[in-house]
């Protein structure tokens, strides 16, 4: 009677620790997805409050007041942006989700402009054409996401330094 315990108990064992090990992972590309809708939520916030509300409000137009600060600002958050688009892109290059993998090549191209624009911005620099590529690649990026099933909402957060 023990001898048919043994085998028994291993089986289980065995069994309990293949659970543990080889999950299947079909959610993960459903997390992928959200953690990456995530990420750009915040990225767009950061836009849409620190850079394109500003814009549209003139407050980078010469004379405007604090002017060089608001500029300053739009830097700072539109590079925070950049962190998390990039943080977003990582995501996507190593999802198997296949609206992620399409999306790749887009966030890329967003965040260069984010790179790029945010350090004129944090410089003091102003041109009315970044705003409105930013505002273009995003404005992209949203459809193709909101055309796979995966609308990006802007999710307010605290920009460090703004």
């Amino acid at each position: 009677m023990t001898s048919r315990r043994f085998p028994a108990a291993a089986i289980a064992v065995v069994v309990i620790f293949s659970l543990f090990v080889a999950v299947p992972r079909p959610a993960q590309a459903f997390l992928d997805k959200t953690r990456f809708v995530a990420h750009l939520g915040v990225a767009f916030f950061c836009f849409h409050h620190w850079v394109m509300k500003p814009y549209e409000e003139h407050l980078f137009d010469p004379g405007a007041p604090h002017r060089t600060a608001t500029i300053v600002k739009a830097g700072i958050a539109t590079l925070f942006a950049y962190h998390e688009v990039r943080v977003a892109e990582k995501i996507a290059q190593t999802s198997k989700d296949p609206l992620l993998q399409k999306m790749s090549g887009g966030v890329a191209t967003l965040m260069g402009s984010l790179g790029s624009i945010g350090q004129r911005f944090k410089n003091g620099q102003f041109s009315p054409t970044d705003v409105q590529t930013l505002k273009s690649a995003t404005s992209t990026l949203g459809t193709t996401a909101a055309a796979g099933g995966a609308p990006i909402k802007d999710i307010p957060v605290a920009v460090p330094g703004a």
